[in-house]
């Protein structure tokens, strides 16, 4: 069935109401299946885009030489009609919004479009540390020194590509 281009015709006798009503009923259960399967690829794909920006990004740039890369799980949780995509690590606000402004520009500015407004501003977060160009931290007794996390915004990201791509998925979905 074709959703949209749906065209039900009927004569004006009970059979041939009733005919109607039950193609029409037909046409609303397959849009309803549509709507839900475009919710649903809509999902999979920021939680598939922000999975891949997430792997790829640096959550500490060390002195010491090399980055740690960062450890952040992207889920989908669905309940009723409603999907939402996931971040979850220790990691993911800070690669999401970044730490220091060793890349990321004056303490209290942001270089996430929405971190000013999300109070996700540089250098505002525990002690203030990310104000300075380096900073540590203690891992298994051992001083590391950090230049922080450049913000790479893979969840910002992946909605911007996602919803350049919408239409294109609602058109195969529709189709």
């Amino acid at each position: 069935m074709s959703v949209g281009k749906k065209v039900i015709r009927f004569s004006l006798n009970p059979k041939s109401i009733e005919k109607a009503m039950r193609e029409i009923e037909e046409y609303k259960q397959e849009i309803i299946r549509k709507t839900e399967l475009l919710r649903q690829r809509v999902a999979e794909r920021i939680s598939e885009t922000a999975s891949q920006g997430f792997g790829s990004a640096v959550v500490d740039d060390l002195l010491r030489g090399g980055a740690r890369s960062a450890s952040v799980d992207v889920s989908i949780d669905t309940r009723g009609n409603v999907s939402v995509v996931i971040a979850k690590g220790e990691d993911a606000v800070w690669v999401e919004f970044g730490a220091g402004v060793y890349h990321n520009g004056s303490a209290g500015s942001s270089p996430h479009p929405k971190g000013g407004e999300l109070g996700m501003t540089i250098g505002g977060y525990g002690k203030g540390h990310g104000k300075r160009n380096v900073w540590g931290f203690y891992e298994d007794g051992e001083l590391v020194l950090t230049h922080g996390t450049p913000a790479a915004m893979p969840m910002y990201n992946a909605m911007k590509t996602v919803c350049a791509e919408v239409v294109d998925i609602a058109r195969e979905v529709f189709k």
